[in-house]
């Protein structure tokens, strides 16, 4: 079994009552014999079964389980189905190096924030941005597609200053064309500040595209017309969602439909 140094910066799991899965990632919190395993194969033919395009690890951290992923995604592949992840970030290059080469195709990564959330709202208390932001460097250098999650917390990390910090990480390590969400937070868990304002996540995505991110979306506000996708040459919108739904796409062979742009991240 491979150790917790292997895809963690330091050996340490990251614990975050901010987590937008509502959920503490924890390690051994039942005894083994009372798991239920499921055997990578089964999930494989579940998913042809059921004519899913991907498979997708999430729900605690997707590193907790890094050897069955690697099962999992080879068996994937070898049956034409795509591997994601949503992960925290907080991985080892050896990590996705593994990850890549046994089929991931795709991974979304959380960043919590500045450096001060990850000390005063997640462990290990050394924890700091930069893990991550490099973890979603190498993911890319790789090839896997990647997109950046940044779930704004009222209270924790919704003033301007937090927000500056993450776009201008994210065009230091990722560049222009590597989508950037801002998602809304919603009380639960551990942990009861209010709702994210709307009007911080739209000044969120006004601030990104003023500095140049090219692909910016709000999430978690259903209907809200920051969930398409809009074309960053001349603006039309190229692919219209509502929640996890698509119900109009534009695109015409991975370009915008008006202006022939070429869109970033078309497969």
């Amino acid at each position: 079994m491979f150790k917790a140094k292997l895809y963690s910066k330091h050996g340490d799991l990251v614990v975050c009552l901010l987590c937008w899965n509502t959920c503490r990632i924890r390690e051994g919190e039942k005894a083994p014999e009372k798991y239920k395993v499921i055997p990578p194969e089964y999930l494989v033919t579940l998913a042809r079964r059921r004519r899913d395009l991907s498979l997708c690890a999430s729900f605690n951290e997707p590193t907790l389980l890094f050897e069955y992923l690697l099962d999992c995604f080879k068996i994937a592949k070898e049956n034409g189905i795509m591997n994601t992840m949503v992960s925290n970030g907080y991985l080892t290059p050896k990590a996705l190096e593994e990850l890549k080469n046994a089929g991931l195709d795709a991974i979304n990564m959380d960043i919590k924030g500045t450096d001060r959330v990850y000390e005063k709202y997640c462990a290990p208390p050394d924890g700091k941005s930069k893990y991550v932001w490099s973890s979603a460097k190498k993911a890319v250098k790789l090839g896997i597609h990647l997109e950046m999650i940044n779930l704004v917390v009222t209270g924790v990390n919704d003033d301007e200053q937090s927000i500056g910090e993450v776009i201008e990480n994210h065009l230091k390590y990722l560049g222009p064309q590597i989508p950037l969400h801002f998602t809304r937070y919603y009380p639960a868990y551990e942990f009861y500040n209010p709702p994210t304002d709307i009007a911080v996540l739209e000044n969120a995505i006004r601030l990104a595209r003023k500095e140049g991110i090219e692909y910016v979306y709000i999430g978690n506000v259903p209907g809200h017309r920051d969930e398409h996708t809009y074309c960053p040459e001349c603006g039309e919108i190229l692919v219209k969602r509502h929640s996890t739904g698509i119900f109009e796409n534009r695109l015409k062979n991975g370009r915008c439909w008006k202006c022939g742009n070429e869109i970033y991240g078309i497969w």
